[in-house]
């Protein structure tokens, strides 16, 4: 089927984040919540239907004791099905970027697979584009 491409996507780290989310999609703004990170893409929950191949933008919203932060990144949708919306990452600002990676890198507990996975993941765009 998708060979190695889609044996590297499947590779990175995914693990359990719970939080508030919007999906913007089409001048609309869907409430919703992440049930899963990794540096792919993002699996969200929301009501709405939104069509796989669909470019959307993803707000999660991270609350500290003291502050709130947003993440803000587009993506593209891949599925929709009863898991939730499985959103592939497209692009995101530096300062949300850094965010979201440490998020992923402090739930894991694995600083150096992260890392390499990074590296992975900027090569692979790389050629990609």
């Amino acid at each position: 089927m998708g060979g190695d491409k889609d044996m590297e996507k499947r590779n990175c780290t995914r693990v359990i984040f719970e939080s508030e989310s919007y999906v913007l999609y089409k001048d609309q703004k869907f409430k919703g919540s992440v049930e899963n990170l990794s540096l792919n893409g993002v699996l969200l929950k929301i009501e709405e239907s939104i069509p796989a191949n669909e470019s959307v933008e993803v707000q999660i919203n991270l609350s500290g004791s003291t502050s709130r932060l947003c993440i803000n990144l587009q993506g593209l949708v891949v599925r929709q099905d009863d898991r939730g919306l499985a959103i592939q990452i497209t692009g995101m600002d530096l300062d949300s970027f850094i965010h979201y990676k440490n998020v992923i890198t402090y739930i894991s507990g694995n600083e150096r697979e992260i890392m390499t996975e990074f590296h992975k993941f900027v090569a692979r765009r790389a050629r990609e584009e």
